[in-house]
């Protein structure tokens, strides 16, 4: 822990608009290094009005001095200055830390004197009981340095090396490690609703592994796709993003074979068509499966036509399946391939009337840069995504895979008293009812300007609607240029146990509608 004035002399601002006069004692400011101070009281000084002259305002700051007090001004004193007010925190070591701010006179109504938030040096913002949980720093992605292949020991070492050999966290993964469950921990400092929603993403897969006693069907799912109801040989990855990820941690057994772990609330994630595959992979080794994916033929035909025919015939060839376009048209845009930025298009008699129209309401933020043939694949993509996810039953049929695959739901239940938190029962659900939505997109690899890579598609967990995994700015999305393929970003390559590179795009292209997106724009 660095010393507290040190920490709260690098000033920071702060965008919280509760004032000090509404803190209660006890109540915690962190800033984003994870220090943490703690609010004692604010006085006013004098108690309302004001001080009749400069020199007894100064009188009474120099009583304060005499008696050890040093204030941190958060202000300066102006020529209408007669009153002033002293906050006390006290950091992680119990030092405390003085903060004083300048009034004109103080209001007898405590909360009417505004000593804002931002007012406190040092990047600290307030504790509110969702903030307390969000800058918890349990959250298995803010304190893992390693990943993949973990045992539950490797974990241990990493929470002791994160938060220390006696700290809270440590301590209840060794409590944990050594019990059934129930099992009760000392709660120490930890936020009860991040222990159980953040921190219990690590003991979930450790129980498991560990044959504890977790309810549901876990080792359905073992037998199904392990071969046997045990997952004692499996090491632990993890996902290391916050959020967007289909799972939150990937059980590999020393066959190679997955089953992934899922515990977050509402979210969404970007997965390729090989993801999808891998799910319809898993299911055609079951008897159960088998009758899934005979029930979703046309869901895995669109898999696998899209996996087979890739960036170009992928959006052509369901392009004339659906009746969007002919298989003349389809062959007229191929033949795009042999034109470039300046050659004339529109006009040429290169392309049918309504294919013209496609190109020229398609529009391109920077027109010198367009590629013909790019150009004119987008503006068909977007509405065959659009037809795909309003039209068919596509989604539904994924989610079904998806859920029915390698994917089990976790929970966690929990109990908290000030001393203590109780972990009453996980609970493991196979089937998962994880995933809620899947929606074709095309919004991540067709462009104008050069596009690359097959349709990825939207996976939305656990109710999640679009618009929560995928805000946008204004009335209108915005499409922007690739910046690599997206092969295979959801899963983790169990050969290598790497995850997959996918660097986010850059600048935006040009503004789309609902009907070139392939989706509704979101307000």
């Amino acid at each position: 822990m660095r010393n507290l004035l040190d920490i709260i002399n690098n000033t920071l601002s702060l965008n919280e608009g509760v004032g000090l006069a509404n803190r209660k004692p006890g109540e915690k400011f962190k800033n984003n290094t994870g220090d943490i101070i703690t609010f004692q009281n604010l006085e006013f000084y004098p108690e309302k009005g004001n001080f009749p002259d400069a020199a007894a305002m100064t009188a009474a700051v120099d009583d304060l001095a005499q008696q050890g007090i040093n204030i941190h001004w958060t202000n300066q004193a102006g020529t209408t200055s007669a009153a002033f007010a002293i906050a006390t925190f006290t950091g992680e070591n119990g030092d405390p830390y003085y903060l004083g701010r300048y009034y004109k006179e103080i209001n007898p109504n405590r909360t009417k004197n505004n000593f804002p938030h931002d007012a406190i040096p040092g990047g600290f913002t307030y504790q509110s009981r969702s903030g307390q949980k969000e800058n918890s720093g349990l959250k298995p992605s803010e304190w893992l340095t390693q990943f993949q292949n973990n045992t539950p020991q490797t974990i241990l070492d990493q929470a002791i090396a994160r938060f220390g050999e006696g700290s809270d966290e440590a301590n209840a993964l060794r409590i944990f490690m050594s019990s059934s469950i129930p099992c009760k921990i000392p709660r120490g400092n930890m936020n009860p609703e991040a222990f159980r929603d953040y921190f219990a993403e690590v003991l979930q897969p450790i129980a498991l592994v560990m044959g504890k006693n977790v309810s549901g069907n876990a080792a359905e799912a073992a037998n199904i796709f392990f071969g046997a109801g045990s997952y004692s040989d499996c090491t632990i990855s993890f996902n290391n993003n916050t959020i967007g990820g289909l799972y939150d941690s990937l059980l590999v057994n020393a066959d190679g074979k997955q089953i992934k772990l899922s515990s977050k609330g509402k979210d969404g994630a970007s997965a390729s068509v090989v993801n999808l595959q891998k799910s319809v992979k898993e299911l055609e080794g079951t008897a159960n499966g088998k009758k899934l994916i005979a029930a979703n033929k046309e869901a895995v035909e669109i898999l696998d036509l899209i996996q087979k025919e890739g960036h170009f015939g992928a959006p052509l060839k369901l392009a004339v399946q659906y009746k969007i376009i002919t298989p003349e048209e389809a062959a007229q845009v191929l033949k795009l391939k042999n034109y470039g930025p300046q050659d004339k298009i529109i006009g040429a008699g290169v392309l049918s009337p309504k294919l013209e129209k496609m190109y020229e309401g398609r529009k391109s933020k920077d027109p010198g840069r367009i590629i013909p043939i790019e150009h004119m694949t987008a503006a068909i993509a977007y509405p065959v995504a659009e037809y795909v996810n309003k039209n068919t039953n596509f989604g539904q049929a994924a989610c079904e895979i998806l859920n029915n695959a390698a994917l089990v739901q976790m929970y966690t239940s929990t109990t908290a008293t000030a001393d203590t938190i109780t972990i009453t029962k996980l609970t493991a659900v196979y089937p998962s009812q994880t995933v809620t939505g899947v929606l074709l997109d095309a919004s991540k690899v067709y462009f104008s300007t050069g596009g690359k890579g097959n349709y990825t598609f939207t996976i939305l967990k656990n109710g999640a609607k679009e618009s929560d995994v995928n805000p946008v700015d204004g009335l209108d999305s915005l499409e922007t240029e690739p910046a690599v393929d997206i092969s295979d970003p959801e899963e983790l390559n169990v050969a290598t146990q790497q995850r997959s590179s996918v660097k986010a795009a850059p600048a935006p292209e040009r503004l789309g509608t609902e009907k070139t997106l392939g989706r509704r724009r979101q307000r």
